[in-house]
């Protein structure tokens, strides 16, 4: 859960990120391009404003939202981030702006603790295409290591500079990265579970809590506990029964009271002749 700040102002927030990434007023001030005395002299009050620039600079410094030095939010959390600072492409950028990629899908594949696995085997099975280059490179090496070995057999005087080369040659090779497809194809599925089976329990558990409703709803319909009977609820009952039920909820009844008006109209705009069936 992101962490949450007592509320402040500007001042305050920026005195607390010193204090918690344990940074000097010197030191932030040095990474903003500001002077030290014109920072110190809005932390205690004496200048009223810092200027946007800064605000923002200081905010990607610490890495949090300028609504939160701005006092807007006690939630540091940064929601926006340049295209670069993510590591993503423009046209990957105008997939997720346009919709045509699933944003929510995305953040739940990601998410998924799998993932960075995922990516690692993918990039060793893109890696795979420089497999050849490497495999050339070692039969060269391999076959000068046999080179100086065998000149240190033929030539006693040479056996230690060749041996030294010999073991420089084994020290060069470069093992090859290898990855089953079948794993990655695994890790995917077990992802694509994981997924699906989160899915399933925030249903399950939407499912319950819209039951819970309409069963609170139903006993606010029914009169000493008889089955409600539809064609003899009014739409006063009605709307006194679904305002309830949401106040019920948590929801302080002068909330509700736009809602009773507003569904109480609604209602009875049904049982109007002239309404459109």
């Amino acid at each position: 859960m992101p962490q949450a700040y007592l509320p402040g102002d500007t001042r305050q927030r920026i005195q607390d990120l010193i204090k918690n990434q344990k940074i000097t007023q010197a030191e932030l001030a040095e990474k903003v391009g500001l002077s030290e005395s014109t920072l110190s002299r809005f932390l205690q009050g004496k200048t009223k404003n810092l200027g946007d620039g800064y605000i923002i600079k200081i905010a990607k410094l610490f890495n949090v939202s300028t609504d939160f030095l701005l006092g807007e939010t006690d939630i540091p959390d940064r929601k926006n981030y340049d295209i670069e600072e993510l590591g993503l492409s423009a046209e990957t950028a105008k997939l997720l702006y346009t919709g045509k990629v699933d944003a929510v899908m995305l953040n739940q594949l990601i998410e998924n603790p799998r993932f960075p696995q995922l990516l690692l085997l993918l990039a060793r099975y893109r890696d795979e295409t420089m497999i050849a280059g490497i495999n050339a490179m070692n039969q060269v090496l391999t076959y000068s290591r046999s080179l100086f070995i065998t000149q240190a057999k033929l030539h006693p005087e040479d056996a230690e500079a060749a041996g030294k080369a010999a073991q420089d040659m084994q020290l060069l090779r470069t093992p090859p990265v290898t990855a089953d497809t079948n794993t990655i194809q695994n890790l995917f599925m077990k992802i694509v579970h994981d997924i699906k089976q989160s899915a399933a329990s925030a249903s399950e558990e939407q499912n319950k809590v819209t039951a819970e409703i309409l069963d609170r709803l139903r006993a606010n319909l029914s009169k000493n506990g008889e089955a409600v009977d539809l064609s003899k609820t009014t739409a006063e009952d009605l709307t006194e029964a679904v305002a309830k039920t949401i106040e019920e909820a948590g929801i302080p009844e002068e909330k509700t009271t736009p809602l009773r008006i507003g569904l109480l109209d609604f209602l009875k705009g049904l049982q109007n002749p002239d309404h459109d069936k």
